[in-house]
């Protein structure tokens, strides 16, 4: 058990060092806006947004059905995350990465946070929804 504590923790911690995609519920911009000509502040905002996308969906876990939907979710927002890695790899230097992200530490702090204790309380309340969020978690690079 505190294994797979561990590993949630781990795993939602990862998130923060990447970046997911699509637009479902979304406010703002996702991966799916951002172009070759879009601006930092832009790229930080969708980054954030997938984010949030995966802190909603785990908020919302609670049986077999919701965890398969909200593992679609965190799929999507996986596969964003990646798109904006690729477009700040390709389009800023390490230090303008940092900067971009250091611009919303704040909330990404707080989504963290957010990711963190949901993977916490599913793994405490709802151990056998666990193994499938898990597996689109590691998605999460």
């Amino acid at each position: 058990m505190k294994t797979r504590i561990l590993s949630a923790a781990l795993l939602a911690g990862a998130v923060m060092l990447t970046g997911c995609g699509s637009k479902d519920d979304a406010q703002g911009k996702t991966a799916a806006d951002i172009t070759a000509k879009s601006s930092a502040k832009d790229i930080g905002e969708a980054y954030v947004n997938e984010l949030t996308r995966i802190a909603d969906a785990l908020e919302t876990v609670d049986n077999k059905q919701s965890a398969e939907k909200a593992a679609k979710t965190i799929q999507k927002a996986a596969a964003g995350l990646d798109s904006l890695q690729e477009d700040l790899d390709g389009k800023a230097d390490s230090m303008k990465t940092l900067e971009i992200l250091a611009a919303r530490s704040g909330e990404l702090t707080v989504l963290q946070t957010r990711i963190m204790d949901q993977m916490m309380r599913i793994q405490r309340e709802h151990p056998e929804l666990m193994e499938t969020l898990d597996q689109e978690m590691a998605n999460v690079k």
